[in-house]
């Protein structure tokens, strides 16, 4: 058994980058500069300067694969094209750490009008690529995987790069150049993904004015049906984190006022386009 240590007497890291994490602010240092080239493009928008990191990780070549060091602790080694998606669930795990009174919500969020969308739904349900569809009707990104709710009510998105699975790279007509030329990385579970980057909305938090709920659908027209708030309010439930493990009296009243407020619809569709168009009628409608 080793232990792999990143030794600092090799010298300084050829690339580093410092990340604001919705508030967090986290450096990687790459000591290999074709690990940067591959990496450093996932997370470049993320940057900020002048910010003081409070945890560093340290990305360096070990034989064929790469080791990931987080504030000097002992490394794991992953392979070359599993570094950003371990990266990724590493500092997704220092945001969920780091949300102190915020609730994060398993959903994605889209902007339009100063107002959020919110598109919840099961895991391979197709949030990333209808989110990322809903950009050719003037919604910006805020996030594709994670919604921070405020003590205010109010919703912003963590603005990791989009994850798209194989199955999506093909369906949206827009960016399949962009798609196609996007690096294939493979998570953890052996999972392949492509990140697009920088498609994302402004850092403020918004109101929601409306909440999906995805449903998936691989044949017939869109359906787009009224839901209880009791329904949407467990769904979010089940897929919501705050370090304590549990939302408090006054966590569950600010979630609960957010989802009154909002325009709460279940959604199913087949065509991208089709469900486009609904949603962004179902959004701009007074």
């Amino acid at each position: 058994m080793l232990d792999i240590l990143i030794d600092g007497e090799d010298g300084p890291p050829v690339r580093d980058q410092v990340l604001d994490l919705a508030g967090t602010a986290v450096s990687i240092a790459y000591h290999d500069r074709s690990l940067a080239e591959l990496v450093l493009p996932v997370f470049e928008h993320l940057g900020v300067a002048e910010r003081q990191p409070s945890i560093v990780y340290e990305v360096a070549a070990f034989g064929r694969g790469a080791c990931i060091s987080r504030n000097r602790s002992r490394g794991m080694t992953v392979a070359v094209n599993e570094i950003a998606p371990t990266l990724k669930a590493m500092l997704t795990d220092d945001v969920l750490a780091g949300l102190r009174r915020q609730v994060a919500l398993h959903a994605a969020l889209l902007v339009k009008n100063g107002q959020g969308l919110l598109i919840c739904g099961a895991p391979g349900a197709g949030k990333t690529t209808l989110a990322l569809a809903l950009l050719s009707a003037g919604f910006a990104c805020g996030g594709d995987d994670i919604a921070l709710l405020g003590e205010d009510g109010l919703v912003r998105g963590v603005p990791f790069a989009a994850a798209l699975k194989p199955g999506s790279w093909g369906l949206i007509d827009a960016m399949g150049e962009t798609i196609a030329a996007a690096p294939i990385h493979r998570r953890l579970d052996k999972k392949r993904v492509r990140y697009l980057a920088s498609l994302h909305a402004p850092k403020e938090a918004v109101a929601l004015r409306s909440i999906v709920l995805l449903r998936r659908r691989k044949k017939g027209a869109v359906s787009m049906s009224a839901v209880e708030p009791a329904q949407v309010l467990s769904e979010l439930l089940s897929g919501a984190f705050t370090p304590a493990r549990r939302l408090d009296r006054a966590q569950f009243e600010t979630l609960l006022g957010a989802v009154r407020s909002a325009r709460i619809i279940e959604f199913s569709y087949s065509q991208l386009d089709e469900a486009v168009e609904a949603l962004s009628r179902h959004h701009e409608a007074a």
